[in-house]
């Protein structure tokens, strides 16, 4: 019998911040250095049940349901905005008690990682971003942000409803996303708007601000992501270490779990010492 590679996929916690509920999985010493994994869109904390098991020896992980996604709420501020997300992120943070933290964004997540590090450097000692969202649209997008905004608000109309529901979980279907048949158009309306959150303007004004140590990852046959797209990403911030890899597709957090856990360790290290090192200075 083949064994395949272990998975952490215990029930998420629930916590109500700023009145809404957010549910989230930690992982692994408390007193360890902390990692939040965000996922993408649509994604929830069962993204990453194969990458948490490879960390929790070393590292305190947090995964987190987006507002909007898993047994997350949505909320109009998180569902609409990037910078939204990474406040509900950073409101878990402080939930948690987490002083300082890496944050790992997986493709859509990606804006959400860059917006938190960006915004809130003193607080974010890593940046991991794996087949992420970058500085253009790439094709797992396949439409502008405003297109996706507009389905968001047909949805909402009964006879725009009736002709677009359809077309939209068949575009799920094609692209293997989790609730093409069961989503209701409600659901699936948060979704498209939170895609259409993304804002590249914004994504590259905080790439080239003061980041963290950053690390990406991508693959080359990521069907999702173009391998330029990520090769640009990767040139944008010169001091990142790189992991790229000729295989492994869109969900490296599966496909490449043991070589990224082994990084983010690394990285985590490096960072904690460095952090040390710079309080200890007079």
């Amino acid at each position: 019998m083949t064994v395949g590679p272990a998975t952490s996929d215990p029930e998420p916690e629930t916590a109500v911040l700023d009145g809404r509920p957010l549910s989230f999985v930690v992982e692994g010493p408390r007193d360890a250095p902390a990692l939040v994994l965000v996922p993408g869109i649509p994604g929830t904390v069962r993204d990453f049940r194969y990458l948490a098991p490879l960390l929790t020896d070393a590292v305190r992980v947090v995964r987190v349901d987006l507002p909007g996604f898993g047994g997350s709420a949505p909320s109009r501020d998180a569902v609409a905005t990037m910078r939204g997300r990474a406040r509900a992120v950073l409101r878990l943070a402080d939930h948690l008690g987490l002083r300082r933290f890496g944050v790992l964004g997986h493709s859509m997540g990606g804006g959400t990682a860059v917006a938190l590090a960006s915004r809130h450097r003193e607080r974010v000692d890593l940046l991991a971003l794996v087949c992420s969202v970058a500085l253009r649209r790439h094709r797992g997008l396949g439409m502008p942000a405003s297109a996706f905004r507009r389905g968001a608000l047909g949805l909402r109309v009964p006879l725009v409803r009736r002709w677009l529901l359809p077309r939209v979980r068949e575009a799920y279907r094609r692209r293997g996303f989790p609730g093409a048949e069961t989503l209701t158009a409600p659901e699936l309306a948060v979704q498209l708007r939170a895609i259409g959150a993304v804002d590249f303007r914004e994504m590259r004004a905080w790439l080239a601000g003061p980041l963290p140590p950053t690390l990406v990852a991508y693959s080359r046959d990521d069907h999702m992501v173009e391998t330029d797209i990520s090769e640009e990403l990767a040139r944008a911030l010169p001091r990142a270490r790189v992991l790229a890899f000729a295989e492994g597709g869109h969900n490296l957090q599966k496909t490449r779990a043991a070589e990224l856990a082994a990084a983010l360790k690394d990285c985590l290290r490096a960072g904690t010492a460095a952090a040390e090192e710079g309080r200890a200075r007079p």
